[in-house]
């Protein structure tokens, strides 16, 4: 007898998911059994609402509208998704926000919001679900980091910043929670083909294309296979881990 999937029993909190690469990171995990999957958005969401209609569920029951950056919208947000999947599993944390302005021309309102976006929201959600994760002996964080924290990028000093912090937060949390059969991991994403890559004009655009050592923009499914792998229990001996996802571009 086949053992059943525990991808569909197993509830997972994917955070931006009403982002471009969200959107279609959501489609990919329902696709591979992760059934169990809340969905959360800020503000825009009727592409998440299509695609999860499109898998035949109900968007009432799997999106959650938090502004994750407010203590008590996270606060909600927990208690809601503990209500609808009860245990959270694993928690993939994905919202972040970013402009484009170099150092000595950014207002520190855009700094403190860039971090507070990227860098703060990871840690509410994380502070929130921790406990759940702690009582039920076990869970996977996912925090998604940037090639941008590794290599700089002129004109996203703040972003920079933030997504180097996320790192640190990781990495600490790791060794607080790996007698807790917790694992905590960092995704640092390169260039993929969605979203905030097409608010640049498109010369610019084909210039870091060209850049790229694998010539071509990622997708959904190469940052959702190694999500899985990391969801999984396959994965509970990495932790504090640092996994560039950036077709080459830096290792």
């Amino acid at each position: 007898m086949t053992p059943p999937d525990p991808r569909a029993d197993r509830a997972v909190v994917l955070t931006g998911a009403s982002g471009g690469i969200g959107v279609a990171l959501a489609g990919y995990l329902l696709e591979q059994g992760v059934e169990r999957l809340a969905l959360v958005y800020r503000t825009h969401h009727d592409d998440l609402f299509s695609a999860v209609r499109q898998k035949g569920l109900d968007p009432e029951r799997h999106c959650f509208q938090a502004d994750l950056s407010s203590e008590e919208d996270v606060r909600r947000l927990g208690e809601d998704v503990g209500a609808a999947f009860g245990s959270v599993w694993g928690l993939i944390n994905l919202a972040g926000a970013s402009s484009n302005a170099v150092t000595w021309k950014l207002t520190l309102e855009e700094f403190q919001h860039v971090v507070a976006s990227n860098l703060t929201t990871t840690f509410l959600t994380c502070r929130e679900f921790i406990p759940v994760m702690r009582q039920a002996k076990g869970g996977r964080i996912i925090n998604v980091s940037s090639v941008v924290a590794f290599s700089g990028v002129a004109g996203a000093s703040h972003y920079g910043a933030a997504k180097a912090g996320i790192v640190g937060l990781t990495k600490s949390m790791a060794r607080e929670l790996a007698r807790s059969e917790i694992t905590a991991n960092v995704l640092a994403l390169g260039y993929f083909d969605y979203g905030m890559l097409y608010t640049v004009p498109d010369d610019l655009r084909e210039g870091i294309r060209e850049q790229l050592p694998a010539g071509r923009f990622g997708t959904a499914n190469e940052i959702g296979g190694a999500i899985l792998h990391l969801l999984s229990d396959d994965s509970s001996y990495t932790n504090g881990q640092v996994l560039h996802i950036n077709g080459g571009m830096y290792g």
